[in-house]
């Protein structure tokens, strides 16, 4: 319900409860009014009851002593005589009352009671009860209710009447000032509000009055001038960090492609040699068969593009790259990322070894920043291990997700799994201890020799895995080796 019409129907309750009560108390006045006339009269026939014109007037059935009485006392209709309560009663002194019950209680003390009378009509009696020759009878005191009717009747209609023209002109001075006054207001802040959630927070809310509405626009107005500042300064600090965390990625692998430069001279020396010798046997035999050059020529060609494939892999690791998300199979990141760091590995005397799962490992991810975090963990894998060791490089669907298949598979309604991949760089090294495991996520932390490590490799390996909504987490036994596990969700 609209605010305008809860005050139309509030207001309407108010001037209802108001009009009611004013009329309850309006009838009830004029009715106590005739109750204190009749105790007075009362009080005045109680003074006067042993005199002897008030007996001679009771004995003589002569009202004119009572009529007199009522001059004194009252000026309105009401009527004051002597009645008796035997049933031999003549019609002149017979109570005006036709009420059997009440003319009982009245015969033994005062009584006052509305009732019918024997001319028609209701009225107001009050006995004033009297024994007189051993003959009971009473002073009765009777007030038509005609006029008290009348009054009353008049009231509730004027009070009928009023709350009628109260409610129509609440009605429409509600309905001006409540759309003028509240709900144009209240309809401007709750669009303000919308575009607020919606990220506009441009100051152009309006509301020209000197209320509280103009009081909350003025705030609203400020709070958004407020809320575009921080979101101008958050922004900015964002791409500042994004950019920051880029350089820093940027340097990790320019310093990974650093290490792997001696391995990589050794890797492109054997098909240079190939080739200068092949061009040397062309050279020193220029009479050579077609298919002898040929075939030196196939050789040229194929180890051209071996030093090609080479310094393409390198450059591609090295080269700074958007951020770029897209459905791919893990499998061949980890291949390439073995693949390139391998001529690192044997100028160390560590193996690298891959146990990937026959099925595809779909998942999204982006294959430069995913092959950035394993060329950072198997290279610190292979700095802590031995000449002669292995370093495991395991995908595999984890736990988690084994599980969740096996719950899902035993619902009715059940739609589809939630695949997730675990990636584990295995190395049979001295271990990290105990206290230092929290730690190693940590930016500029390293337990590598001074000018051996930045400690900022994990600590960029942690953002990554974050960026890609997974998690890494290190389990280690001193001198029984480390294990990082990568979790990563997946696509079916």
């Amino acid at each position: 319900m609209k605010l305008a019409a809860k005050l139309i129907i509030l207001f309407i309750i108010a001037v209802i409860a108001v009009t009611l009560m004013a009329s309850w108390f309006t009838s009830k006045q004029f009715f106590a009014n005739l109750e204190k006339r009749h105790e007075v009269i009362a009080s005045n026939v109680g003074q006067i009851d042993s005199s002897a014109e008030f007996r001679e007037a009771v004995t003589s059935g002569n009202n004119i002593y009572f009529e007199k009485m009522i001059r004194t006392t009252s000026k309105d209709a009401t009527r004051v005589r002597w009645v008796w309560f035997d049933e031999g009663a003549n019609y002149e002194f017979e109570p005006a009352l036709i009420d059997d019950s009440a003319l009982e209680v009245a015969r033994t003390k005062q009584f006052s009671t509305t009732g019918v009378s024997r001319q028609g009509g209701r009225a107001f009696f009050t006995y004033c009860p009297f024994e007189l020759n051993g003959k009971p009878g009473a002073v009765e005191i009777a007030s038509p209710l005609d006029d008290v009717d009348a009054q009353s009747r008049f009231t509730w209609l004027t009070a009928l009447l009023t709350i009628g023209a109260m409610g129509l002109l609440s009605i429409g001075v509600v309905m001006i000032a409540g759309v003028r006054w509240i709900a144009r207001p209240l309809k401007l802040l709750t669009d303000k509000m919308e575009r607020v959630g919606q990220g506009d927070f441009s100051s152009d809310l309006k509301i020209h009055s000197n209320d509280e509405f103009g009081q909350l626009s003025t705030a609203v107005n400020q709070m958004c001038d407020r809320l575009r500042k921080q979101q101008a300064t958050i922004t900015s600090e964002t791409n500042q960090r994004i950019e920051a965390m880029e350089q820093l990625r940027h340097a990790d692998r320019l310093k990974t492609v650093g290490q792997l430069a001696a391995g990589f001279a050794h890797e492109v020396g054997t098909p240079l040699n190939v080739v200068s010798g092949r061009a040397e046997m062309i050279l020193s035999q220029p009479d050579l068969a077609p298919d002898q050059l040929k075939k030196h020529a196939t050789a040229i060609k194929n180890e051209s593009v071996r030093i090609s494939d080479i310094i393409h892999k390198l450059l591609d690791f090295a080269r700074r790259s958007p951020s770029r998300k897209s459905l791919g199979d893990l499998r061949e990141v980890i291949k390439h990322s073995v693949e390139l760091i391998r001529p690192l590995t044997e100028n160390r005397k560590v193996h690298v070894e891959c146990e990937l799962p026959s099925s595809i490992a779909n998942a999204n991810f982006d294959f430069n920043q995913l092959q950035q975090v394993l060329m950072n963990l198997i290279d610190n894998a292979v700095d802590a291990s031995d000449d002669g060791q292995t370093v495991r490089v395991i995908l595999q669907k984890s736990k988690s997700s084994v599980a969740n298949s096996e719950t899902t598979s035993n619902e009715p309604n059940s739609i589809s799994e939630q695949v997730s991949w675990l990636i584990q760089v295995v190395d049979s090294g001295q271990g990290i201890q105990a206290e230092l495991k929290n730690d190693i996520f940590q930016p500029f932390f390293t337990t590598k020799e001074v000018g051996a490590g930045t400690g900022l490799g994990l600590s960029i390996v942690h953002g990554i895995v974050e960026d890609h909504n997974g998690t890494i987490h290190c389990e280690s036994e001193v001198g029984e080796g480390t294990t990082i596990s990568i979790e990563l969700p997946g696509q079916i």
